[in-house]
């Protein structure tokens, strides 16, 4: 029998919402679709590609009303190419009061 543990600090929760995103200090803007979240981390789908490295501002936007957007400032930790889009994982480095 196999003892599995889980690792992780936090655990993550799949969330299906859209989200918005750019390198921070740059106005463009992508689209991307939510995979994960926990409260270090979020891991989403785009068709750009970015840097391990990278610094990027988010936007999560709930399809719920009732629940509020979450903004924040994130670093790239992993990239996986997928032939027709990416997965990007970052970290997250702090949450932005959204007003």
């Amino acid at each position: 029998m196999i003892d599995y543990a889980e690792k992780r600090d936090f655990l993550r929760m799949p969330i299906d919402c859209e989200l918005s995103f750019g390198r921070r200090g740059d106005d463009a803007r992508h689209q991307g679709k939510v995979i994960n979240l926990s409260s270090k981390g979020i891991l989403f789908t785009s068709s750009e590609g970015f840097a391990e490295g990278e610094q990027l501002d988010i936007l999560l936007t709930p399809s719920n009303a009732l629940t509020p957007p979450m903004e924040a400032a994130v670093v790239v930790s992993r990239v996986t190419d997928n032939d027709a889009s990416f997965e990007i994982a970052c970290e997250i480095e702090r949450i932005k009061d959204v007003k």
